[in-house]
């Protein structure tokens, strides 16, 4: 949002929450507990603001939607998004808030040239969608409410004690709690993945099986996926989501690490590994080793035995 739609919003009676003043000057991340509270107009605010409620309810407002926040729930507001708390007069309530800027998770948020797809991205991407519904009212199940309860106390007690390094408490802990909430929001890819997981666990156990048993032999992607009996593009699909690598990248690390375990045996000679570890050419295995380890085969071997 521009500073012009800012000064719009504001002029016609809409509050706005400044980080600025809201934070300290060193920590973009705050942390309070609510036992009472009046209900608050229309506002927004330039951070992200997680509320877990432990006792009470109110209504939350966000984009003219209504939900009923009760306890053991939470929500979750993007940066500039309108919202507004409706509670009763003689509630009683117990709420526990957290605050951040974007760069509290990582300093790149403040770089408006930053590369979309860096990795820290995950952590803010579910929560900044046009529709809030996911994440205005987030039912929580009796584990998942206790996880988030001990880590918003802890959180609480790191901000209000400043014991040195607390900052990185706040931090560790907030992304603990921001992945399980993403997890509660996205309960249909969870489970769609579990049950891929599942359902594809004893094929996969059996071909990484088959690959560490017989890694000094020739192994082919047409074998194994005939041994799986998967068409080639699903077969490296599930292979790489279930190893984190392609299947030619897991077969070479792993004939690498066990090349640098037998270069650590004397009486082997650096072809005698090479053909040991289903290499099969010198030249290759040679290039190869030193592309993933820096050094030649002999170079690694004189300093295995030296050490």
């Amino acid at each position: 949002m521009r500073p012009l739609d800012i000064e719009k919003l504001t002029r016609s009676g809409v509050i706005y929450f400044n980080s600025k003043l809201e934070m300290l000057e060193d920590l973009h991340c705050k942390m309070y507990k609510l036992n009472s509270l009046h209900s608050l107009w229309t506002h927004f605010h330039d951070y992200f603001q997680i509320w877990y409620v432990s006792k009470g309810e109110f209504k939350h407002t966000v984009n003219s939607r209504q939900y009923t926040i009760t306890k053991g729930s939470l929500f979750v507001v993007a940066p500039f998004t309108l919202h507004s708390i409706n509670v009763l007069s003689d509630q009683e309530l117990e709420i526990m808030g957290c605050e951040f800027m974007p760069a509290f998770i990582n300093e790149r948020f403040d770089d408006k040239s930053m590369d979309p797809t860096f990795f820290d991205v995950g952590y803010l991407e579910h929560f900044l969608h046009t529709d809030c519904t996911a994440q205005s009212q987030i039912a929580l199940d009796g584990v998942t409410e206790g996880r988030i309860r001990n880590l918003m106390l802890e959180m609480l007690s790191e901000y209000e004690r400043r014991t040195p390094f607390f900052q990185m408490v706040l931090k560790a802990n907030l992304m603990v709690m921001l992945s399980i909430i993403i997890r509660q929001v996205n309960g249909d890819v969870v489970r769609a993945g579990f049950e891929k997981s599942e359902k594809y666990r004893d094929i996969m156990t059996r071909v990484v099986d088959h690959i560490h048993k017989n890694v000094h032999e020739a192994i082919k992607l047409e074998h194994v996926c005939a041994m799986s009996n998967m068409s080639k593009s699903t077969f490296c699909s599930l292979f790489k989501e279930w190893t984190g690598k392609t299947f030619n990248r897991y077969l070479i690390d792993l004939r690498i690490l066990n090349a640098m375990t037998l270069l650590q045996r004397p009486v082997l000679s650096v072809t005698d590994v090479c053909y040991a570890t289903g290499f099969n050419e010198l030249s290759y295995f040679c290039r190869i080793f030193k592309k993933y380890t820096g050094i030649s085969p002999n170079h690694f071997r004189k300093q295995a035995i030296q050490k």
